[in-house]
């Protein structure tokens, strides 16, 4: 049994992001029409036997844009625990396209990697683990 307190190892937790990756890459290149999920933060991630992880609540999903159309709108989440997964550039112009799943799949590398959250309060350098 695994406590809360008890760091993962290094090859369990590569094993985490390279299931998320496989699984951002088949919404995004192998899915047919194309997602984009719009909601990857760590709390979304269900992990099953052998830490294998499994994407959850696809609530904000939408499909992803047609060809020749470059972004979708879709206003603005400003959830603190939520904004600390979005790409900049959803804060400037509320508009996400897969690359902005990408910059959510970096915080929660980090959150893997250093064992802090994504966002934190008491944090005294930010309260954004991507801007630390």
């Amino acid at each position: 049994s695994i406590s809360a307190k008890t760091p993962l190892c290094w090859s369990t937790r590569m094993r985490i992001a390279a299931g998320l990756a496989k699984g951002l890459e088949y919404l995004h290149d192998r899915a047919d029409p194309p997602v984009i999920y719009h909601n990857l933060r760590s709390s979304n991630v269900l992990l099953g036997d052998g830490y294998q992880p499994k994407l959850a609540n696809f609530g904000l999903s939408k499909l992803a844009p047609y060809e020749g159309e470059r972004n979708m709108d879709w206003g603005r989440v400003w959830d603190s625990q939520t904004c600390a997964y979005c790409a900049p550039e959803y804060f400037m112009t509320g508009r996400i396209t897969p690359k902005s799943d990408i910059y959510s799949f970096g915080v929660v590398l980090l959150e893997l990697i250093t064992g802090k959250k994504a966002f934190d309060h008491s944090r005294a350098t930010g309260n954004r683990l991507a801007a630390w």
